[in-house]
């Protein structure tokens, strides 16, 4: 099993999602999330507009499932289209990492069955 993980813009919520449902991934989670990476983070104007600042953090959304490994390279796939920028940058990043075991609280199955 795989964790596929997206960092984004907002505005890149709805396609991702939608195309995650197009291949079939059901459980999905979605938070917002702040942080900082190579970007600037945007200024931010004062209450009267006269004054000026940076904000600390960028605001993001973090979207994630767990998948099959078969499944996983389609998945990436799906979310690259969905955001397609015709080869400009686009703030966000996939992860991928490896899951050891899954378990499902009320039944107790493990593995892929928990997915279920």
């Amino acid at each position: 099993m795989k964790r596929v993980e997206v960092h984004t813009k907002t505005e890149n919520l709805k396609p991702i999602l939608d195309a995650l449902k197009k291949v079939g991934v059901s459980g999905i989670t979605v938070a917002q999330v702040r942080g900082r990476g190579s970007v600037e983070p945007p200024m931010i104007s004062g209450l009267r507009g006269t004054a000026k600042y940076a904000a600390d953090f960028n605001t993001r959304n973090l979207i994630y499932t767990i998948v099959e490994d078969s499944k996983s390279e389609e998945v990436i796939r799906a979310i690259l289209k969905a955001v397609d920028s015709g080869g400009e940058k686009v703030f966000g990043k996939i992860f991928v990492t490896p899951i050891e075991d899954a378990i499902d609280l009320g039944t107790g199955h493990r593995g892929s069955e928990a997915l279920k």
